[in-house]
């Protein structure tokens, strides 16, 4: 063998070592499969930066829509039930010139409940500081439909006197949002909103409610109205939840925080042939310049309620946290026929 020919088979027997050396070392490497990394809670969706600037934006557009009495100003930023019921008060305002002003709203918030989750819709619930010239806090819900939409106001309410919000998981945890038909609580969302319903029809005790003051009050007007039109008329009532207004937010408990709107239809009908029957209040604003009842007229009120529904296996009863009436509207019920149609359209 030749030197050239001794060095290369050095060189080659050098390499081969070298190689099975470094296959020997990486023996034990070899990657393994790795399992699933554990599920994390859904994060919340909102930082405190960011619901500064949604609930900024949300003020400015109420305030300039306010300031002109003009709904369409509202739908950039206000949208769904809380829409309906600005647009009616702003009805109100017109027909009784201005003497009916719209609730004060104000987005100054004390209390902030973000969601947790990775679907939409999301919701951003506020307890609200005290507006001016109002006695009572507000709660607001504000939603996201998609990821593309910004953030509008959704649902407003007034808290009730000596209202006990419940506690609920700090801003930077997140609170878990429940469907309308959450289990685990002693009512699901759904069916809370649905029986203070029935309850608002027959206003009668309930082991599964707690008395409250909105309750009372409503029942109080609903007689009073009766008691003025009796000699010539009478009222009936409808109360519905309103399709798609339940929402709820999980507390810290393992309650929740529910909202939904309820529809009451007041049918107020003559029932003396020859009589007079005339509405007034707020019902005979929206009927016009001439408020007298011929057959029968329909006053349209939305009702958005809020609720503390404790756990399930509670011994607590629902609580009522807050709630409105609002008049949308005045007509003849769609039940009438076409020919006998006067005085407006419901709503």
């Amino acid at each position: 063998m030749t030197g050239s020919t001794r060095h290369t088979a050095a060189r080659l027997a050098a390499g081969v070592a070298t190689t099975a050396l470094l296959l020997a070392g990486c023996a034990g490497e070899v990657p393994q499969p790795q399992p699933e990394p554990a599920a994390t809670a859904p994060l919340p969706v909102l930082d405190e930066d960011r619901i500064e600037r949604i609930l900024a934006d949300v003020q400015e557009t109420i305030d300039d829509a306010d300031a002109a009495l003009d709904a369409e100003l509202l739908t950039d930023r206000v949208t769904g039930p809380a829409l309906s019921m600005r647009e009616a008060e702003y009805r109100l305002s017109a027909a009784s010139e201005g003497d009916r002003a719209p609730t004060p709203l104000t987005t100054s918030s004390q209390v902030e409940v973000v969601a947790a989750t990775d679907e939409w819709p999301r919701s951003l619930y506020v307890v609200s500081s005290v507006p001016d010239d109002a006695n009572l806090p507000l709660l607001l819900v504000l939603t996201q439909e998609t990821p593309r939409d910004q953030y509008k106001l959704w649902f407003w309410t007034s808290l009730l006197p000596g209202a006990q919000t419940p506690s609920t998981a700090n801003a930077e945890i997140g609170s878990p949002q429940l469907a309308p038909d959450a289990e685990g609580l002693v009512a699901t969302p759904q069916q809370t909103v649905e029986q203070y319903a029935g309850l608002l029809a027959e206003p009668d005790s309930s082991e599964l409610f707690a008395d409250d003051p909105f309750r009372t009050g409503y029942a109080e007007m609903i007689d009073a109205l009766r008691s003025t039109i009796e000699v010539a008329g009478a009222v009936g009532e409808t109360y519905e939840v309103r399709e798609g207004t339940v929402s709820a937010m999980q507390t810290a408990e393992g309650g929740a925080v529910v909202v939904g709107v309820i529809d009451g239809r007041l049918t107020i009908r003559k029932t003396v042939e020859g009589s007079s029957l005339e509405a007034g209040g707020d019902i005979g604003l929206l009927l016009g310049q001439d408020p007298a009842i011929d057959e029968v007229a329909q006053a349209h009120y939305l009702i958005p309620v809020a609720f503390a529904v404790p756990p399930e296996g509670s011994d607590e009863p629902i609580s009522v946290l807050g709630a409105v009436h609002v008049l949308a509207n005045v007509g003849v019920p769609e039940s009438q026929p076409a020919d006998e149609e006067d005085g407006g359209t419901e709503g």
